[in-house]
């Protein structure tokens, strides 16, 4: 029963990334308003690319984008690369002077943009991507120029608004759920406030602190893991009397598995709706 258990645990950390939301955060997006000789861009829907400097063809081969003039190989010479779509970074399709990616955007690009009705395709300057929530905003000239310039805020309302809905949402779950295993387990249910606080502690950690690192699958399984043992450990150093290692880790694990799959659902509809 514990093989399965720690089976089963396993399995839904690396086949649920996509309700990745309450537990690990949030993957890093790229917001960019772009503006033609100062005004808005002439088109309402229009397409961009995330270009990314790539030595050789390896994975480049097939791969092909839907809009042709954005199928872009261009030979640096001074970096010794070629300029091309960057292969994770989901988005591109423009509305109303705005374009958003997501997924993994890479640390440095440039900004490819087709305007349809001008039949031209525009590429910006290279830029960092230092944040894990990004503004920036492109400059497109009729000379055929193009820049590319960062806007991000200090702190992005947006995040931290959902932080916090994450927070909630997280407490409620994780409380209840460890509410459920104390009662089953004839545990005190002091050791609640110890879960309160781990969580207080580690989900700021998770969501601020990790993304930092910027590799997706790298930011998941670190994150997931770190969640789970810190907690299992807190929870039982200050509870050492009446709760062992051994079924803090039990807790930790049945709550953090629960906030993932379930907590991330929530969010998500919340997100759409």
């Amino acid at each position: 029963m514990r093989n399965r258990f720690v089976f089963l645990a396993l399995l839904m950390l690396f086949i649920l990334p996509g309700f990745v939301y309450a537990d690990l955060g949030p993957k890093p997006t790229v917001d960019i308003d772009i503006y033609y000789n100062g005004n808005k861009v002439p088109d309402i829907i229009f397409n961009a690319m995330m270009l990314v400097c790539q030595k050789g063809n390896v994975g480049y081969e097939g791969i092909q984008r839907q809009i042709p003039q954005l199928n872009i190989s261009e030979y640096d010479p001074a970096n010794d690369c070629y300029w091309r779509p960057a292969f994770l970074a989901w988005g591109g399709d423009c509305k109303d002077s705005k374009c958003h990616f997501g997924y993994s955007p890479p640390s440095e690009f440039r900004l490819a943009v087709y305007i349809p009705s001008l039949d031209r395709v525009f590429i910006t300057n290279e830029i960092s991507r230092k944040n894990f929530n990004s503004n920036y905003k492109a400059e497109l000239r009729s000379d055929g120029s193009a820049e590319i310039s960062e806007t991000t805020p200090f702190v992005k309302k947006d995040a931290v608004s959902l932080f916090i809905r994450a927070l909630i949402i997280t407490l409620i779950i994780e409380l209840l759920v460890a509410f459920i295993y104390l009662s089953i387990a004839r545990l005190p249910k002091k050791i609640l406030l110890g879960v309160l606080i781990a969580n207080l502690i580690s989900l700021p950690i998770v969501w601020f602190i990790f993304p930092v690192m910027g590799i997706i699958w790298l930011v998941i399984v670190l994150s997931e893991l770190f969640a789970v043992v810190f907690e299992a450990y807190f929870v039982h150093y200050i509870n050492k009397e009446i709760i062992t290692l051994k079924k803090s880790f039990v807790l930790s694990i049945m709550i953090n598995i629960t906030s993932l799959v379930v907590g991330g659902f929530v969010l998500l509809v919340m997100s759409i709706f």
